[in-house]
């Protein structure tokens, strides 16, 4: 099951990979729709079967993105399904988002220098690892709750 599910245009490959490597090296399960998916497989089911188990969404919003009919349609789902929505703007200011994209707070690369770029993107992979972290906790804790109930 992935931690974050990476909505871009495939012309934002370059910037899509560098992401997912952050998240990859903060020990994150990414799904990124160029590396997830097997070369014959009906592609549409995993994306959908993705979105819904990833409880954070990643939007590379771009100019391509945000043209793009596929990103729309899975950033409606990651709306719908209430998942942790994250635009990442990098050649869009966040004005420049439809309204019911613009109301998730995100981050804002436009301009940034790689240095900072580095920097953002490692806090928001910690930021997921730690709600990872925290959801692994509470399940632990209801599962040690149940045991020591059937233990009674």
């Amino acid at each position: 099951m992935p931690d974050v599910f990476i909505s871009y245009s495939a012309k934002d490959e370059n910037l899509a990979q560098f992401v997912r490597s952050h998240l990859v090296a903060q020990e994150l399960d990414v799904f990124l729709a160029s590396i997830s998916l097997n070369t014959g497989e009906h592609w549409t089911p995993q994306i959908i079967e993705s979105l819904r188990a990833s409880e954070w969404v990643f939007l590379l919003a771009s100019k391509n993105a945000l043209a793009s009919p596929n990103v729309q349609q899975e950033i409606g789902g990651a709306i719908f399904g209430k998942k942790k929505l994250v635009p990442i703007m990098w050649d869009v200011q966040p004005s420049d988002l439809p309204r019911w994209v613009g109301d998730y707070q995100g981050l804002v690369l436009t301009g940034a220098t790689m240095e900072n770029i580095n920097i953002q993107v490692s806090q928001l992979a910690a930021n997921v690892k730690a709600s990872k972290v925290k959801g692994q906790l509470v399940a632990g804790a209801v599962f040690a709750g149940l045991l020591f109930l059937l233990a009674k």
